[in-house]
């Protein structure tokens, strides 16, 4: 049989080799296997896009309702616990491809509907309240914005939170924008709470914020007095507030590029701005607050938090966009370089006339 048969050309052939076997004397020894006669078998059912029963079911088969948690139908396997009620192999075929594409658009369609209508759990939403805080205030986390989302996922996969979708979830999307939104009102009651409180030293300061609902569970550290001394130096530059935490971590930034790359020497420049912090409101050493630290011996805290304080450093600040002002202008500019050299020799020359003038 020639591998290129057009589908018609194969019924053709079918059709001619049963009248042939139909039509042959009977041998009790035939050279070749017999198919069963077949005349006048009725056509399939007509497939309706608006039914989801299967059109390869027999009459006593019921209809079968399809849903996102039962796919029974879309296994391969399935198919041939059921006789069809085709002619021939190739009409068996189409058909099956038929229904293997509605059962998959219905599947595509239960899908999407499924993922816009995610909402999270109590559970889910206590917990990311919990961690979204925390990060915000611990001692090392190195800026506020960038990579935030993409790293509270990391140490929350890690500790299996509750109801956390998976990485490769249908509901990924939808979770990174509810984190992201999440964030930004952590932020704002961060900012806010700053901003009651401008006149307090840095440590009642963060006592105060370590009484936010969310963030019961953080301790007071030198990293977090530090930190609040520099956003409290940024609400007195009067930033608009789209901007504020932009520019906090542009500094943050421009910080950490000016010094070593090791974190001692970045913590000692931002140590500089706590200092000046300490001369313009109270010490906070003569407050009854105690200072503590993630590497104290007996310091205790819950799993969840050890794993958020290990992957803080990792939250990074996404790259600048140049504008296309700032482009246009760096354009005009290598240009202007390329002119001047261009007219360099000339110049030169010139130059050297003027000196061989003056030597005269």
């Amino acid at each position: 049989m020639p591998s290129g048969s057009s589908t018609k050309e194969l019924l053709k052939r079918s059709k001619r080799r049963r009248l042939e076997h139909q039509n042959a004397p009977p041998s009790s020894t035939p050279s070749s296997p017999v198919f069963p006669p077949t005349p006048n078998l009725p056509l399939p059912p007509p497939f309706s896009l608006d039914s989801m029963s299967s059109p390869f079911t027999t009459p006593a088969s019921t209809t079968t309702t399809l849903s996102i948690c039962d796919t029974s139908l879309a296994q391969p396997k399935n198919f041939g616990e059921h006789e069809l009620n085709a002619s021939n192999k190739d009409e068996r075929d189409a058909l099956q491809a038929l229904w293997t594409l509605e059962v998959q658009d219905r599947l595509s369609k239960l899908t999407q509907n499924t993922a816009e209508s995610w909402i999270a759990s109590s559970a889910l939403k206590k917990a990311a309240c919990h961690n979204i805080y925390s990060l915000l205030l611990l001692p090392n986390v190195h800026f506020y914005s960038g990579t935030l989302v993409e790293v509270l996922l990391l140490a929350m996969h890690t500790v299996n939170t509750p109801d956390l979708p998976k990485a490769d979830s249908i509901h990924a999307d939808e979770l990174g924008t509810w984190l992201d939104k999440e964030s930004s009102q952590a932020c704002y009651a961060i900012k806010k709470t700053i901003t009651e409180n401008s006149g307090l030293n840095v440590a009642d300061l963060a006592a105060e914020l370590l009484s936010l609902a969310h963030a019961n569970h953080v301790p007071s550290t030198l990293g977090l007095y530090i930190c609040l001394a520099l956003l409290r130096r940024h609400f007195a530059l009067k930033h608009n507030p789209n901007s504020f935490w932009a520019k906090v971590d542009n500094e943050l930034e421009a910080l950490r590029e000016g010094g070593s790359e090791t974190y001692v020497e970045y913590f000692s420049l931002l140590k500089d701005i706590y200092d000046d912090d300490i001369q313009e409101f109270s010490d906070p050493s003569t407050t009854e607050h105690t200072v503590k630290s993630f590497t104290d011996p007996d310091f205790t805290c819950p799993r969840w938090l050890w794993e958020l304080y290990a992957v803080a450093p990792q939250v990074k600040c996404l790259p600048k966009k140049k504008s296309k002002a700032k482009k246009r202008k760096q354009i005009t500019t290598d240009d202007e370089e390329d002119n001047s050299h261009d007219n360099g020799p000339r110049n030169e020359n010139n130059h050297s006339e003027g000196i061989a003038e003056g030597e005269q």
